[in-house]
């Protein structure tokens, strides 16, 4: 009887495993399926898109003496687009970089026929541009809200890769607020681990729901091909560009007129700070607006119209989406104390953007060994010890440079060059001013293990 009760319960364990398994695989086809209505539903809103134009040819000075034109070579690209609505119209949209030198571009949508397309409008800072073509009724793709989105959340990336027309690749979402790959650009990054590749720029990422979330744009690989971390600009800011670029030709975005920077967690400690949250004005540049209202170098930015600001795409992404001339109100922290501020914005125009980086005050300076110093103040040396001590503080120290080399960091102040005292900028410029281009010098630091003699090279170039 024992042995009969034990092969029941065997068997019952067996069809209880049995029915367990059959229900997992019912969910793995579920999900299948679901993957595979989704892509059925966007693909249609997912154009190709090819350009055209000519790469103009250049004139090479031979060795001999004889030059070699070189004639106009014709030039050809692809990527991808998305139909969107703006006020009851249909528009594509695309990356700038796709068309940005086309002299023809064409769009083929998925039952293969194609159109001439004219340019509405591009925005260099976001990547961002607008076409038009001449049909109606096309499918279009829902417009997400990218401020909606988590990590880890699935997305699915639709586009043209390497001329591949409308290939689906699936992943996730790896982070948001990715710093975007220069200065000169607005917003910030979706990091997705759905493969793109050369040809996915201004295709479609989509939720699970259908609703456009990104727009594809780049990717970091080492020899060009998926590896896994790609980025897409966030609906939220495609859309804002799109309205203004259909509109007004443009972008009009707001201007504080200061040079900024991150907060690193040594200079947040010199500053009495225990968090970099925030961002350091680094510059404000006289007669703009942040001048005008009163904002002053070295205050840090916490808030944007009530708007926590966590880092420099945080608040250039809260201005650059500000119109000129509206109003915003900082919290800024200035010598421990909170202050608010409000600031009538400027607008970013070429020439603002062309001078945003512009020559800094005569507190500091970069020069020629890759390093940024600037006058010792009372907080920093009370945090790090230098009380008793005079000097220049080394504020950024560029990658490769020759004081990297040297083994130079931040945080580190310099008190001598070559024998001669070094107490303020001034004095650190003229010393460096005495010395030719190659040779060799003597610079004594102070860091937090103590003095010592640095031998340098002034770099030639």
């Amino acid at each position: 009887m024992r042995k009969f009760c034990f092969s029941l319960f065997i068997l019952s364990l067996a069809v209880a495993s049995s029915a367990q398994a059959s229900e997992n695989l019912q969910l793995l086809r579920q999900m299948s399926d679901g993957f595979a209505e989704l892509a059925a539903q966007v693909k249609p809103g997912v154009v190709k898109i090819t350009t055209e134009g000519t790469e103009e040819g250049r004139v090479f000075d031979l060795p001999w003496g004889r030059p070699f034109p070189v004639p106009d070579q014709p030039r050809r690209g692809q990527g991808s687009g998305v139909i969107a609505e703006f006020d009851d119209q249909q528009y594509i949209i695309t990356n700038n970089h796709v068309i940005s030198r086309a002299e023809d571009i064409r769009v083929e949508v998925t039952d293969s026929r194609f159109f001439a397309a004219e340019v509405v409008g591009r925005d260099s800072l976001s990547d961002v541009a607008v076409l038009k073509i001449d049909v109606e009724d096309l499918p279009t793709l829902t417009l997400g809200d990218s401020d909606q989105l988590r990590e880890g959340e699935w997305v699915m990336a639709i586009g043209n890769p390497l001329g591949f027309a409308h290939s689906v690749t699936m992943g996730t979402v790896s982070a948001l607020g990715r710093e975007r790959f220069g200065p000169k650009e607005y917003g910030s990054f979706i990091q997705t681990d759905a493969a793109l590749n050369k040809g996915n720029s201004g295709g479609a990422l989509v939720n699970l729901r259908g609703e456009l979330v990104g727009i594809n744009t780049a990717i970091t690989s080492n020899d060009g091909g998926n590896i896994g971390i790609g980025f897409a600009i966030p609906i939220n800011l495609v859309k804002h560009v799109a309205e203004q670029l259909i509109e007004h030709g443009e972008v009009r975005r707001g201007l504080l007129g200061v040079h900024i920077r991150d907060l690193e967690p040594l200079l947040a400690e010199a500053m009495g700070l225990d968090n970099t949250q925030g961002v350091l004005i680094d510059q404000v540049r006289p007669g703009q607006a942040a001048d005008k209202a009163g904002v002053k170098r070295d205050d840090i930015v916490l808030e944007v119209d009530a708007q926590p600001v966590y880092n420099v795409v945080d608040l250039r992404s809260q201005i650059g989406r500000t119109a000129p001339g509206v109003e915003v109100e900082l919290l800024v922290l200035r010598d421990g104390e909170r202050k608010r501020i409000k600031v009538e914005l400027e607008s970013l125009t070429e020439e603002a953007l062309a001078t945003s980086a512009g020559t800094r005050d005569s507190n500091e300076t970069r020069g020629p060994l890759g390093i940024r110093v600037e006058n010792l103040k009372d907080e920093w040396a009370e945090r790090l010890g230098y009380e008793d001590e005079s000097g220049v503080m080394i504020v950024r120290v560029a990658r490769g440079s020759e004081a990297a080399k040297r083994g130079l960091r931040r945080g580190m102040l310099i008190q001598e060059i070559n024998d001669e005292q070094v107490e303020t900028v001034e004095d650190y410029e003229d010393a460096l001013e005495g010395i030719e281009p190659g040779s060799a010098f003597m610079m004594r630091v102070l860091g937090q293990r103590g003095t010592r003699l640095v031998g340098m090279r002034m770099p030639v170039n």
